[in-house]
């Protein structure tokens, strides 16, 4: 895994991208046990953090998320031997349908048009549905079978991982929602067959400067929320209001909650979709594992649904359409 790694040529670099400065801020914390084991004022304490959170950075870290240590440890080491497979075998992980976020994703596939692509390769799991379900929505983007590599305890270690994501997910939303006048279900209650997919990346070692060692470049997420889980690697940087990068390093037993598109859209710019990018420069192998947290394909975001939001910035979407779009923007394969 250690082989020289050679990149693509890089187009040249399109105008006005952020700059590379950093930023003294730090991202806020939230403890979610203030939510899930408080009485009402402890509860409103919890929400009212992460309101103001998503308002000022679109960022924050997570504490007593209520993920098991050991369920997080035994991912990482998910990660690395399904990596450590020779290409063949990772290959063979590939959907067989197209337009999915499901299985083996390669080496420099997530690239816009006319800029350099990001170096990294990823495995991915979406929800899985019965097969009589799966069959009436197959025609949809984001609707297919998970594709898994042979060995039973790698699909067991991450389906275990993803539907805990998925319950820490819907209880960040049943939180907030509150705090945006809102029934602490009108979120969750709209999650239901949800397209929300984990992914298990793995960003190689590259040169040790911030503008040649970009994993991921600087984009927003599209869905509603993303958490992420990364190992004690640094490298995800941040967008600041200013333009500058707020260093947002690993924190022990905390995860990172971020703002996704679709709910910027839907509190009508209230929350921030943070612009955010990865840089490895540790000189080592780097892994962080996403959950995308997205709702039922056909459910509708509207601002008009949250009070207070002012004059309508944002048209009403399909979040479907709407984040199918931006794959099509983004990735290479779903362009072909």
């Amino acid at each position: 895994m250690n082989a020289r790694l050679e990149l693509p040529a890089a187009p040249p670099a399109p105008a006005g991208l952020p700059t590379s400065r950093m930023s003294p801020d730090r991202l806020p914390v939230v403890d979610l046990a203030q939510y899930l084991y408080g009485l009402a004022p402890e509860r409103a304490q919890a929400a009212a953090a992460i309101d103001s959170a998503c308002r000022d950075y679109g960022f924050f870290y997570l504490e007593n998320h209520g993920i098991a240590r050991d369920l997080i440890a035994a991912n990482f080491a998910a990660a690395r031997e399904f990596f450590a497979l020779p290409l063949a075998q990772r290959q063979a992980c590939k959907s067989a349908g197209g337009r999915q976020n499901r299985g083996y994703q390669p080496m420099f596939d997530t690239q816009r048009e006319g800029e350099a692509p990001d170096v990294k390769e990823s495995f991915d799991m979406g929800y899985p549905l019965p097969d009589a379900e799966l069959a009436q929505l197959s025609h949809l983007p984001f609707h297919s079978s998970n594709a898994w590599p042979h060995d039973p305890a790698f699909r067991w270690r991450v389906e275990s991982l993803y539907f805990a994501m998925l319950a820490c997910g819907q209880q960040v939303l049943r939180a907030v929602a509150p705090a945006l006048g809102l029934d602490q279900n009108f979120f969750v209650s709209r999650c239901r067959q949800p397209f929300s997919n984990m992914r298990l990346v793995h960003y190689p070692p590259q040169p040790p400067t911030a503008e040649q060692g970009i994993g991921a470049r600087a984009h927003t997420d599209k869905g509603l929320i993303t958490l992420l889980l990364n190992d004690a690697n640094g490298g995800l940087h941040v967008q600041a209001a200013d333009g500058s990068w707020i260093d947002a390093p690993p924190r022990p037993d905390a995860l990172i909650v971020n703002v996704g598109d679709l709910l910027t859209r839907w509190t009508n710019g209230r929350y921030r979709s943070a612009v955010h990018r990865v840089v490895n420069v540790s000189g080592h192998e780097r892994y962080s594992i996403p959950f995308f947290h997205h709702l039922n394909y056909f459910a509708v975001v509207d601002p008009a649904d949250i009070p207070g939001g002012g004059d309508t910035v944002y048209p009403p979407i399909t979040a479907g359409d709407f984040v199918g779009e931006g794959f099509r923007r983004d990735r290479k394969s779903w362009r072909s």
